[in-house]
């Protein structure tokens, strides 16, 4: 007589081959998350940089993003803070793993004049939880924005 149904074999056979798997994709997967939250993080810098360039040439008054490059990394509460006249009208946090790690503005202070231009060109240096760095470039004139794998 024949009974329906698998063998202990056949499931220990399938439990193994999901587990072998498993453990192939699960870096796969941690990488994929940190890549996509670093661009987010890229993404979100480059838009509050924008911002306080358009709100310095749509007010006539000057705004500025200052940074936080604690080399500490570690329990941060606010990666970068956006003002105006020394008044932090926000703050931001970016996603885990993701920290400034280095400005070559003065006093890591990123300054858009009323007429939006920057007060000098430079770049942020942003790490991510797998050590990966990618440079947002800010161009001197014009305040143009581009995010960059490599310093040119």
């Amino acid at each position: 007589m024949h009974k329906k149904g698998y063998t202990i074999i056949e499931l220990v056979m399938v439990i193994s081959i999901l587990g072998i798997l498993a453990t192939v994709s699960l870096p796969i997967y941690r990488e994929s998350i940190a890549h996509y939250r670093h661009s987010m993080a890229l993404r979100m810098i480059v838009y509050d940089i924008r911002l306080i360039q358009q709100k310095s040439i749509s007010e006539k008054k000057s705004y500025k993003l200052i940074f936080n490059t604690n080399a500490d990394g570690a329990n941060l509460l606010h990666d970068y803070w956006l003002v105006y006249e020394e008044n932090v009208f926000e703050s931001r946090q970016l996603p885990d793993g993701n920290h400034v790690i280095e400005t070559d503005f003065e006093n890591d202070t990123l300054t858009f004049k009323p007429s939006g231009e920057p007060s000098q060109g430079g770049h942020i240096t942003v790490s991510d939880a797998l050590g990966n760095k990618s440079y947002i470039v800010v161009a001197p004139a014009t305040g143009r924005v581009k995010i960059s794998d490599e310093l040119s």
